[in-house]
């Protein structure tokens, strides 16, 4: 008797496969899109830091600039005479003789928001924003709210006592936003900067 093996059983496994790899595939790709929505959410977030950082910089070289500027008003006024380069006249005069103590004097000018927009605020001249040590033009992105400060006659209680003046500046960057009618900046970067030039009484 001449039995034969049955035939093997075949399986059709090609549809279980594409399965399994389409399964995967779509695992990547969500895998992925996470991924890369990370790392433009990374980019975004590292952009704006450096904006902020840009911005806090700019503004505080303008108020840097704004100091300088009014220390050069203060010395002048201590020689008796009044600082007129750069275009300026009336320099003396914005100085705001109420004398107080210190910088922590709470009847200080700078304090008062009003200063800021009255005829005791100093706005630097755009000239002198715009020098280089050599005298020549710094090619700049230009600011867009200049930078201003305020002088105040200072006279200390300590012995022996000091007398000159404080000097108060700000400076805004460019994304800041200045009221006028108030003195206040609504937004954006601001800085602040003090400096007490003093003399033996």
């Amino acid at each position: 008797m001449n039995t034969k093996p049955p035939p093997p059983v075949r399986r059709n496994t090609g549809t279980n496969e594409r399965g399994v790899v389409l399964v995967v595939t779509l695992i990547l790709v969500v895998i992925l899109s996470l991924v890369g929505t990370f790392a433009i959410r990374n980019a975004t977030q590292s952009e704006r830091s450096i904006n902020g950082i840009r911005s806090a910089e700019v503004a505080r070289e303008a108020a840097e600039t704004a100091l300088r500027f009014c220390e050069q008003v203060a010395m002048f006024d201590g020689d008796g005479k009044d600082y007129t380069e750069y275009g300026t006249t009336g320099m003396r005069a914005r100085i705001i003789a109420t004398t107080i103590g210190s910088e922590f004097d709470v009847g200080a000018a700078w304090r008062d928001s009003s200063s800021w927009v009255g005829n005791s605020a100093i706005l630097v001249p755009k000239d002198y924003i715009n020098k280089k040590p050599n005298g020549t033009q710094v090619d700049a992105v230009q600011l867009e709210i200049q930078p201003r400060c305020l002088v105040q006659k200072i006279a200390t209680t300590s012995t022996p006592q000091l007398t000159g003046y404080l000097i108060t500046a700000r400076g805004f960057a460019n994304n800041a936003s200045f009221d006028g009618t108030t003195g206040k900046a609504t937004q954006g970067a601001e800085a602040w900067l003090q400096s007490v030039l003093t003399r033996d009484k």
